[in-house]
C-alpha cells in the first residue's frame, strides 16, 4: 500500500492511514466504528475523510464481515484481522506495520468523529517538518491522543517487541521512542474528542446538533 498526496502544496510520500476497529467497544456497548454519524457510521466518515486527503486507508477489524458495504467498496481501502487479536492497539500498530509497505504510517482509532482531512493534513505536515522522530503525537490541552498519530517505521521493532513481551501498555513503549507532540493550537481540540462511552457519544451528537444549526 502506497499513496502519494498533494493538498495546498503538501505532498505526502510513501504514507498510508491505519484505521483501528479492532476492539470489543466494551464500554460504549456497542461497536464504535457502526455507530450512526452524519451520513453513515463513524467508521464510513473516517474512511471518507481518509479518502479526501488522498491516501490508501488499511480498516484493522476482527469483524470485517460486520463492516459497511460501503467501506469495502472504497477504492483505497484494505480491510484485515488483527494479527493477534484481543492484544489491543499495539496489536494493531503491529498488524499495520507488517501489512503496510509504507514508511509513515497515520493511526487513527475508529472513535474520531469530529476527525477530518485538514486535521489529518496538519498532523502529517507537522510530522514532516521534524528531522528525528520515530511518532508524532496529537496533544491538546496537554493530553496526550497516541491513537491520532504519525508512526514512523523505525518505531516497528519496538511494537513488535512490546506485543511479543505482552507489554499491551501503549505509554510503556512510548516512552522508549522519540516522540514528539503536536504544539498547542495546531489541532482542533474536538477534533482528537474521542467517543468511547454512550455518553461521549451523545456529547458528540449535541455538538454536532450545534454546528448544523449554527449555535456554537
Amino acid at each position: 500500500m502506497n499513496s502519494v498526496a498533494k493538498e495546498g502544496g503538501l505532498r505526502m510520500q510513501k504514507m498510508s492511514a491505519v484505521i483501528l476497529a479492532g476492539g470489543n467497544s466494551s464500554r460504549m456497548g456497542t461497536p464504535k466504528e457502526l455507530l450512526t454519524w452524519r451520513e453513515g457510521t463513524f467508521l464510513t466518515e473516517l474512511v471518507r475523510e481518509v479518502g479526501r486527503g488522498g491516501m490508501d486507508c488499511l480498516v484493522i477489524s476482527n469483524y470485517p464481515e460486520r463492516l459497511p458495504a460501503e467501506v469495502k467498496q472504497q477504492p483505497g481501502v484494505r480491510i484485515t484481522t488483527d494479527l493477534v487479536p484481543s492484544a489491543g492497539p499495539v496489536s494493531g500498530i503491529v498488524t499495520a506495520f507488517r501489512v503496510c509497505q509504507d514508511e509513515m504510517l497515520l493511526v487513527l482509532s475508529c472513535d474520531l468523529p469530529f476527525m477530518d482531512h485538514k486535521q489529518m493534513e496538519k498532523l502529517i505536515a507537522h510530522a514532516l517538518e521534524q528531522t528525528e522522530w520515530d511518532v508524532v503525537a496529537a496533544q491538546v490541552d496537554g493530553r496526550l491522543h497516541p491513537l491520532c498519530a504519525v508512526y514512523h517505521r523505525s518505531s516497528q521493532m519496538y511494537w513488535e517487541q512490546a506485543l511479543q513481551n505482552n507489554e499491551l501498555r501503549l505509554m510503556a513503549t512510548l516512552d522508549k521512542l522519540r516522540l514528539c507532540k503536536t504544539p498547542d493550537g495546531l489541532l482542533d481540540s474536538w477534533a482528537v474528542f474521542n467517543a468511547n462511552t454512550p455518553e461521549e457519544y451523545e456529547l458528540a451528537q449535541n455538538e454536532e446538533k450545534k454546528r448544523k444549526t449554527g449555535e456554537r
